[in-house]
């Protein structure tokens, strides 16, 4: 049985109606009206295994600070599936009698309808707004489809800390090819790389190691050897793992034979000499990751010599 053909003008009738539905005011309730809130439009391509009751909170809770029109494609097993729906977010602000709505496009899809679902995302994206790509299908990795979906965003967001993401490899090509991409395994090590900065201040020591638990270095302390190599090309940046079970992040930091680091779930045990303090670090949730990098519609220098450096 053949798929019902999906046209982005079907979408767009259907979102216009949304709206006026919306908009009606409920039986006994004031007349308070909506706010259509859109800054950019976020294009999530996700695994239908992935917890959509998780990502749909995450994506609502970036709508506050990034009201877009989002749009997510979820990807099945099978063999001919492709179907679409549409909804609103709305929020009421504290203190404020005004809801606040974004409109939500949904597709759901097997992969051999890849070129469909790209021809129908891409007139739907908001002009003249960015477009930015959330990629966590790790389906559109091992089908090497990366390329076809590139065309649709201005960005390219991954977490190369989870399982079927990305390579450095490949996202190393992308910057090569002029694309803009961001990681949220280095948007992870912001406040950490920040605590590192302030205390060295402008001291170059001679040696730093990095202690992991696991038997590989995760991709935030790969980032982490990176960053600190390229800005002090006169110390010696060194990693050390602990073998065994361990997911690959920063344990431990020594900075020569004077400074500890020890970081931890949304903070770091910082040892310098006989003196102990803690500094406070971000808990690292998604939704915080995100709207950092949802801030960066440009190439991010830092991050891309970084990026450089571990493919070199």
């Amino acid at each position: 049985m053949a798929c019902e053909i999906i046209k982005p003008d079907r979408i767009l009738k259907e979102l216009g109606e949304l709206w006026v539905d919306t908009a009606k005011p409920e039986a006994g309730a004031g007349d308070e009206g909506l706010l259509r809130a859109c800054s950019m439009t976020l294009v999530s391509f996700v695994d239908d295994e992935e917890d959509s009751m998780a990502l749909g909170e995450t994506l609502a809770l970036l709508m506050r600070e990034h009201p877009s029109r989002s749009i997510v494609v979820r990807f099945r097993e099978g063999e001919d599936f492709l179907e679409s729906r549409v909804l609103a977010q709305c929020w009421k602000p504290f203190g404020h009698r005004q809801q606040i709505c974004c409109e939500q496009v949904e597709l759901t899809a097997t992969m051999n309808h890849l070129q469909d679902v790209a021809s129908i995302v891409g007139p739907l994206a908001v002009p003249d707004l960015p477009r930015l790509i959330l990629l966590r299908s790790a389906r559109i990795v091992r089908a090497g489809a990366l390329r076809k979906i590139l065309p649709l965003g201005d960005k390219i967001i991954v977490d190369s800390s989870r399982a079927g993401a990305p390579g450095f490899g490949e996202l190393g090509a992308l910057l090569d090819s002029g694309h803009i991409a961001g990681d949220l395994a280095w948007t992870r090590i912001t406040e950490l790389r920040a605590l590192v900065a302030h205390l060295l201040g402008e001291t170059v020591p001679k040696a730093i190691t990095i202690e992991y638990a696991g038997r590989e270095a995760g991709p935030e302390t790969r980032y982490l050897e990176a960053w600190l190599a390229g800005g002090l090309p006169q110390t010696l940046v060194r990693l050390q793992g602990s073998g065994g079970d361990g997911s690959g992040v920063p344990a431990v930091i020594r900075i020569d034979d004077t400074t500890v680091i020890r970081p931890g779930a949304g903070c770091a045990e910082v040892e310098i000499g006989q003196m102990k303090q803690h500094a406070s670090l971000g808990a690292g949730k998604d939704d915080e990751l995100l709207n950092a990098e949802l801030k960066i519609v440009v190439h991010d220098p830092v991050f891309e010599r970084a990026l450089n450096r571990i493919t070199a």
